[in-house]
């Protein structure tokens, strides 16, 4: 009886290890926190205020998992204290580690306002001082509806230099 009992213990762990349970184990992000990624994250000012504007955030398996139908914002705050925001793409934080390997990138000319419409607020005296990522919506109507703040980065600087780029720090 005993055998019977260690056999049918071993088949519910044979199972459990099937080829779906390993792709399961192989998809676990490399990532110790929700975080944006200080040197893949810059902007950069060009002549005729034509900006570039490029992000990066690592994620954590474990939030993907509890936030899977949410959304990942940046937002951009100026000097003059107006906000933009940016987001991953069309997918959801339940897709990051399918889709990026839990590192999101992205890049843009333009950035968009609360309302989704495409603005490019730099100028050589109104850069980005702050770079917030937070889990959140867009919806069509509302627009971005930032949620929970994941981490914050600054740009302390007192001036930009044109057509180079500019990273930001952890701020103090």
């Amino acid at each position: 009886m005993r055998h019977i009992f260690s056999m049918a213990f071993m088949a519910v762990l044979w199972s459990a290890a099937s080829p779906s349970g390993f792709s399961q184990l192989r998809n676990l992000s490399d990532y110790t926190e929700d975080r944006i990624q200080i040197s893949q994250t810059s902007f950069v000012l060009h002549d005729k205020d034509i900006a570039e504007f490029q992000w990066a955030s690592e994620w954590t398996h474990t939030t993907a998992y509890a936030y899977p139908d949410k959304t990942a914002i940046y937002l951009w705050k100026f000097k003059d204290g107006s906000k933009a925001y940016s987001h991953q793409g069309d997918f959801l934080i339940g897709d990051l580690g399918k889709a990026t390997g839990y590192l999101i990138t992205g890049q843009s000319a333009n950035l968009e306002d609360v309302h989704g419409k495409k603005i490019q607020p730099m100028t050589v005296a109104n850069y980005p001082v702050e770079f917030e990522l937070w889990i959140g919506e867009i919806d069509d109507s509302t627009g971005y509806a930032p949620e929970m703040l994941l981490d914050r980065v600054c740009f302390e600087p007192q001036s930009i230099q044109l057509n180079s780029p500019q990273h930001f720090s952890r701020c103090k």
